[in-house]
């Protein structure tokens, strides 16, 4: 039996204005992410994103990795390492959780 995929959900603060960026930016390691077997399930952009007073995130993204290696590989890939420049002048802040598939509730 195979194991369990791996899913991390990723909050994501960007600088006013770059959302142009981002979304190019979120295109280029897309790619570099479907190499390592890694998809992005589902970006979520906050109502809240908008509103200079909050502290929501702009967006929050669930990813999934078929194993932990995988997921490793991607964030060792000299491609994706070769953008932090570009990241650091388009998001400000993340935090990420790293889990696996827990119970579906009934659902």
């Amino acid at each position: 039996m195979a194991p369990p995929p791996l899913y991390i959900l990723v909050r994501l603060w960007i600088h006013r204005g770059l959302e142009t960026e981002f979304e190019a930016y979120e295109r280029k390691v897309s790619r570099i992410m479907a190499r390592y077997g890694g998809v992005v399930e589902r970006a979520i952009r906050t109502s809240a994103a908008s509103d200079d007073r909050s502290d929501a995130p702009f967006e929050v993204h669930v990813l999934r990795f078929t194993s932990q290696d995988l997921y490793d590989a991607y964030r060792d890939d000299a491609e994706r390492r070769s953008l932090s420049d570009e990241r650091a002048g388009i998001i400000t802040n993340t935090d990420s959780l790293v889990g696996t598939p827990g119970p579906t509730y009934g659902s």
